[in-house]
């Protein structure tokens, strides 16, 4: 094994590892640390596929430890509304080319990022009603970037989820989405075996980081942690926007 084959082994490991001890501590976050970085690396229709199957497997996971109990009305409308986006965004990455991506994930980093930073205003109308346009807007980002978090955090926020709830809802989404994103993938054609073999790889890390993670979320302030990874994201996006052009 040469070198760099074993560098770039480890710090993909690195990544994965770091990537589902967030996503194990605030329930989400997961594809926020690992895509972006993970992009210098892989393709990125070798690495949307695997991230997918990374986020079905550490939200399942993460199911397992929650004990939170989610009403159907709050999960079901959101869940239906990405499955109408999950077709425009698979159809997108299917499309467009590799630097466009790129610069896709970047973008949304940024303007997601700066979001967060700048404060989410709590909802004054329809506070109580389930979320319905951020649940697309995720599908079509999870068919395309596999960056499907950030707009139901956003919503989230804004209703003021508690924690747990919180956390709850969006592994319960995650689990789903990200089933029938893979299920999408593959129907067209856009499930190479390099993202299969990716995935599978490194899902003993993913299990580590996100069994250390719910563990850690008793003892450390997530609102904290969440910040760091924001500013952290800014950066990596204003990277992976620049980089993209340059390769242009």
């Amino acid at each position: 094994m040469s070198e760099m084959t074993f560098l770039l082994i480890v710090l993909s490991g690195l990544v994965i590892l770091l990537s589902s001890l967030l996503k194990g501590m605030t329930g989400f976050g997961f594809a926020l640390i690992a895509i972006p970085f993970l992009s210098f690396f892989y393709p990125i229709k070798v690495l949307v596929p695997a991230m997918a199957i990374f986020n079905l497997v550490s939200s399942a996971a993460l199911l397992l430890k929650i004990r939170e109990t989610i009403s159907w009305y709050y999960f079901v409308p959101m869940f239906a509304a990405s499955l109408a986006g999950i077709p425009f965004g698979v159809f997108l990455l299917d499309l467009l080319d590799e630097s466009v991506l790129r610069i896709i994930i970047g973008v949304t980093l940024l303007l997601i990022s700066i979001k967060m930073l700048s404060g989410i205003p709590l909802a004054k109308r329809f506070k109580d009603k389930p979320i319905v346009f951020a649940g697309f807007m995720s599908g079509i980002l999870s068919g395309s970037v596999s960056l499907g978090g950030p707009p139901l955090v956003i919503a989230m926020n804004r209703k003021n989820y508690s924690k747990d709830f919180f956390r709850g809802v969006f592994a319960w989404f995650s689990t789903f989405s990200s089933f029938f994103a893979i299920a999408a993938f593959y129907v067209r054609g856009l499930m190479p075996l390099a993202s299969v073999k990716l995935s599978l790889y490194y899902i003993p890390l993913l299990f580590l980081g996100a069994s250390l993670g719910n563990r850690l979320s008793k003892m450390v302030n997530p609102h904290k942690f969440k910040r760091i990874v924001v500013v952290v994201n800014v950066f990596t996006g204003v990277i992976t926007v620049i980089s993209a052009i340059l390769s242009m």
